[in-house]
């Protein structure tokens, strides 16, 4: 009788003292870690919004057009529809991160728009540098430059006059 009487507090201090374990990684893992939010900016067809994802990143939305925007660092941000204009200036240069489809882009501590199409997208550099990495490497976009990308290529770059940058954008 004593030695079930020992095998039973045994096997509960065993089983206890694993799910206090499991209980406190959680607890403190909760309390580490920074949940992740991400907010969602839209406009409808004929509106224009204009939204800082950070103190030093500003961007613009065309009509009809969306995007995401998470509270990490750098802020992760993707294009879901339309056409979106950026102004990385300051602290925010370098640190934009753009996913369109199945393309990253990353700035160089630039101004640029990109217009997203049912299977890739244009985008067009105002000021500085852009990264665009697809499917068979990472391209460089300089200013005054447009060029297509559909996630597998970049075509087409081609030098641009600073007005065809975002003609909608309401700061031109």
């Amino acid at each position: 009788m004593r030695l079930a009487a020992r095998t039973r507090w045994r096997s509960f201090l065993l089983h206890g003292s694993i799910a206090a374990t499991a209980l406190g990684l959680g607890l403190v893992s909760w309390y580490i870690a920074k949940p992740v939010a991400t907010r969602i900016h839209q406009t409808v067809p004929g509106e224009r919004l204009a939204v800082n994802a950070t103190p030093y990143i500003d961007i613009s939305l065309d009509a009809d057009s969306s995007v995401t925007v998470s509270n990490a660092e750098p802020p992760q941000i993707e294009l879901l529809r339309g056409n979106v204009y950026f102004d990385a200036k300051g602290n925010g240069a370098g640190k934009l991160q753009l996913k369109v489809g199945t393309t990253y882009i990353r700035d160089i501590g630039t101004r640029f728009s990109v217009r997203k199409f049912a299977n890739g997208g244009t985008i067009a550099v105002s000021s500085g540098e852009v990264e665009v990495q697809v499917e068979t490497g990472k391209f460089l976009i300089g200013a005054h430059e447009r060029a297509d990308f559909d996630g597998i290529r970049v075509t087409g770059q081609r030098i641009i006059a600073d007005a065809d940058v975002a003609p909608w954008h309401s700061a031109r």
